[in-house]
């Protein structure tokens, strides 16, 4: 069975085709807005600049309706030879689940007008249930894409490529999978983040972990990967000797404290894995597969893992809930004691 197109393979198909991809209608769905906004832009770029404020109809769905939208899609060019209707929150659309509006919008899908790009996004996606749902499906002149978040594994795909492609530097495996666990999986902030620190790069430069770590600490993001990896190698002097130095700095606010929290929480469950695995004994190759990291982050995980063993990684998991819950509560605690009293709790192995 063929796996599901990633959200980074749905947009390559599309740029490969251009204009013809979302010719008539087009549906978007999906939480990855990265490659979402990528077909907002390709269809935005196919009306002159100067005719933008005559051909370009931006609506969020709770602001119109079907027949509002329709109307707009009706509506010949001036001074260009296309319009583009775009429709945000599209499900929002007052009429989008009625049969009158239905209908009324599978009028218009039947015979769309060739001059007009129709598009809707949402992160919701239509009922594939729905009759209206399974008409749109099968109708010539509509395009449905969905673009689901990335795996870890499919995000640092995209990274190096993207690294490479806007930026010209390359960004080594590992180092990629380790800006993933930092920043996570959206594309948007992948990006962001790669910005910050490629302007302190040089054009071409390969950066692998220790690079990776030198960039950060020009953007005064180091501390956080110092910490992450003091409070894995059970270095209480140092894991406290760094969040003194993120207090003095306040560098560490509740939303750093969080991603702290994520990134640790994403590496102990990976921990359990292996630890777990090689307990049935499987081996490195059948682990790494379960988890689905990359062969040089795997490296990194079994170096780091020593030490530890499975009994105690639920009493750890504990600890990292009980500091999520801290730093969200309605009393949050400060970021900096919620950290300390991880660092204790982890620190203490379980004999």
């Amino acid at each position: 069975m063929a796996s599901k197109p990633n959200a980074y393979d749905v947009w390559s198909q599309i740029e490969q085709q251009g204009l013809q991809a979302i010719q008539g209608v087009t549906i978007c769905s999906g939480e990855e807005s990265y490659f979402i906004k990528k077909v907002e832009s390709l269809a935005l770029a196919s009306v002159e600049e100067g005719a933008k404020d005559f051909n370009v109809d931006k609506v969020y769905g709770s602001e119109a309706s079907v027949e509002q939208i329709v109307g707009l899609a009706k509506q010949f060019p001036m001074m260009s030879e296309r319009r583009v209707v775009l429709v945000r929150e599209a499900m929002s659309l007052k009429g989008m689940s009625s049969a009158e509006g239905q209908k009324a919008l599978l009028n218009y899908i039947q015979q769309p007008l060739a001059s007009t790009l129709l598009l809707f996004v949402d992160t919701k996606g239509l009922d594939k249930r729905t009759n209206f749902a399974k008409e749109c499906a099968k109708a010539p002149n509509v395009h449905l894409y969905t673009f689901d978040s990335l795996q870890p594994a499919q995000a640092s795909h995209w990274l190096q490529k993207h690294a490479r492609d806007t930026y010209n530097v390359t960004l080594e495996p590992v180092a990629s999978q380790e800006f993933i666990e930092w920043v996570g999986v959206d594309c948007t902030m992948l990006d962001s983040e790669l910005q910050k620190i490629v302007t302190h790069a040089n054009q071409g430069q390969s950066i692998d972990r220790t690079a990776l770590r030198s960039l950060l600490s020009k953007t005064r993001e180091l501390s956080s990967f110092e910490l992450k990896d003091a409070i894995i190698a059970r270095d209480l002097t140092k894991s406290h000797q760094i969040i003194r130095r993120m207090k003095q700095t306040d560098e560490t606010l509740i939303g750093e404290s969080l991603r702290m929290i994520g990134m640790l929480s994403n590496t102990f469950t990976l921990f359990w894995v292996i630890l777990r695995g090689k307990q049935k004994g499987l081996s490195s190759q059948e682990i790494q597969a379960q988890i689905n990291v990359n062969p040089y982050y795997y490296k990194v995980l079994e170096r780091q893992v020593n030490g530890y063993h499975l009994a105690e990684i639920p009493g750890i998991m504990e600890a990292l809930l009980d500091a999520d819950r801290a730093l969200k509560g309605f009393d949050a605690g400060a970021p900096h004691d919620v950290l300390q009293d991880v660092v204790t709790r982890i620190h203490q192995p379980v004999a």
